[in-house]
C-alpha cells in the first residue's frame, strides 16, 4: 500500500474525536434541519434533484477533507524533518 492511501486510511480514525464532540454534532443537527425543511418545500421530482446536490456537494467535500489532510500530514512531516533534521 502506497503511504498517500495510508495517510487517507487514517482520516477517519484522526477526526474520530473531533466528530463525537457534542459541538459537531449541534452543527450536522443543524444543517440536518434546515435540509429537511427546505426539502419539504419541495415536490418529489424537486426532493430528488435537490438529493443530487447535497450528495454531490457531500462528495465533493469529502474529497476535499482527504485532500487537505494528507496534504498536512506531508506538509507536517516535511516540515518537522527540515527543523528537526
Amino acid at each position: 500500500m502506497e503511504i498517500e492511501e495510508c495517510i487517507k486510511d487514517a482520516f477517519e480514525d484522526s477526526m474520530q474525536l473531533f466528530v463525537q464532540t457534542e459541538e459537531y454534532k449541534k452543527e450536522r443537527d443543524e444543517i440536518n434541519d434546515m435540509i429537511i425543511t427546505f426539502r419539504a418545500m419541495l415536490d418529489v421530482n424537486r426532493q430528488l434533484q435537490f438529493n443530487e446536490i447535497v450528495d454531490a456537494i457531500t462528495v465533493a467535500d469529502g474529497k476535499l477533507a482527504s485532500e487537505a489532510y494528507l496534504h498536512g500530514v506531508v506538509e507536517g512531516i516535511a516540515l518537522r524533518e527540515k527543523i528537526i533534521g
